[in-house]
């Protein structure tokens, strides 16, 4: 049985020609670099017999998840880094067990500030009262609705003149290892 192989050359030759259809014999061949030119130049290349291409299986991905706010308990965190009388609490809600590489919880700050360094990007959307970020000279404030990104590398204070609850997302997930 005779092998036909087809070339760049050959496909940018029908391709002249107008041919959209290119059906190869069952000893035919064509190069990878043909397959190339063909898919650009929108000619289709068929082999009569062969097994169709079986699609790759989808991935699954991880279920939906709702967290209500009024659902999430906040624990004490940071212990001995708050000023004396500050009330500092978090509950990470969505974390790498989730099967993503984001993290989202809730923070609530009281009566003071704490310095804490980032290891990860963080963005915090503030939910009540003021959140005050500061970064040596910077000074960023953020009331209700407000977004706040913070980089990965960032040494803060978490801070608020009476109270604050916000969300923080953080990239990548596992922020407290």
């Amino acid at each position: 049985m005779m092998r036909q192989l087809f070339t760049a050359v050959d496909i940018r030759r029908l391709r002249q020609q107008g041919t959209r259809v290119l059906v190869l014999g069952q000893a035919g061949l064509i190069s990878p670099e043909a397959l190339d030119v063909a898919r650009e130049a929108g000619i289709e290349v068929h082999r009569p017999g062969a097994a169709p291409a079986v699609p790759p299986s989808p991935v699954a991905l991880p279920p939906l998840k709702a967290v209500a706010r009024g659902s999430v308990s906040l624990q004490p965190f940071g212990e001995g880094l708050a000023t004396p009388g500050a009330d500092v609490r978090l509950k990470d809600v969505i974390t790498s067990d989730d099967r993503t590489p984001m993290a989202v919880g809730y923070m609530s700050l009281a009566r003071g500030e704490f310095p804490w360094t980032l290891t990860y990007d963080e963005i915090d959307i503030v939910l009540e009262g003021e959140l005050v970020i500061t970064r040596g000279a910077e000074v960023v404030r953020g009331r209700p609705g407000d977004v706040i990104f913070i980089p990965k590398g960032s040494s803060i204070t978490f801070a608020t003149p009476s109270s604050t609850r916000f969300v923080y997302v953080t990239y990548p997930a596992d922020w407290n290892k």
